[in-house]
């Protein structure tokens, strides 16, 4: 076979590899941050007040 009837494969398998990877890594990001209640309103409030606790500290 030629390396031009072969092209189209090699497109379609580095097209389904990449969305595979995409996809694994959009998972393990969605359960991480699930895991540790990213987004959630109390957290959210918590980390910007002692960051600017650590930027006072710092002066």
């Amino acid at each position: 076979m030629n390396t031009d009837e072969l092209f189209p494969l090699y497109v379609i398998i580095s097209v389904a590899v990449f969305l595979f990877f995409m996809f694994f890594l959009f998972i393990q990001l969605y359960l991480k941050a699930k895991k540790e209640n990213i987004g959630g309103c109390c957290i959210a409030e918590v980390k910007p007040t002692s960051n600017k606790k650590r930027n006072t500290n710092h002066h």
